[in-house]
C-alpha cells in the first residue's frame, strides 16, 4: 500500500510518502513530482519518514525526481526516515552523502 499526503505552502510543496514505495508507488511519486515541476512549483520535498519499505525502484523514483525537479528549476530535498534499513540502501549505493537532505523541522528558504 503506498499514499501520498501533499502539504503546499505558497508553491512550496512536502510529499509525505506513506507506505511501500516499490514499483507501483514510484509511478505514483513520479508523476506528482511531473504534475507539480510542470505546474511550476519552486520547491519540492520528499518526506520518507513514513516509508515502510523502500527497493530499488523506489529508489530510482527519488532520482528521477531530482532529475525532475532540476529540469524545471524546482528545488529539491528529501528528509530521511530513520528505519535502519532505508538508512542502508542510501549507504551501500552510495547517495547518503550526494543526495539534499534537509532535517525535518527545516523552514523553506525564500520567505
Amino acid at each position: 500500500m503506498f499514499n501520498i499526503r501533499q502539504e503546499d505552502r505558497e508553491g512550496r510543496y512536502r510529499l509525505v510518502l506513506q507506505g511501500e514505495l516499490g514499483v507501483a508507488g514510484a509511478e505514483e511519486q513520479e508523476a506528482a513530482i511531473t504534475r507539480l515541476c510542470t505546474a511550476g512549483a519552486l520547491e519540492i520535498e520528499l518526506d520518507l519518514r513514513e516509508l515502510t519499505f523502500m527497493d530499488s525502484q523506489g529508489l530510482r523514483a527519488i532520482l528521477a525526481a531530482r532529475e525532475a525537479c532540476a529540469q524545471h528549476h524546482t528545488e529539491y530535498f528529501l528528509i530521511r526516515g530513520e528505519k535502519l534499513l532505508q538508512k542502508r540502501l542510501f549507504e551501500v549505493t552510495g547517495l547518503l552523502d550526494a543526495l539534499p537532505w534537509r532535517e525535518p523541522d527545516a523552514e523553506p528558504n525564500g520567505h
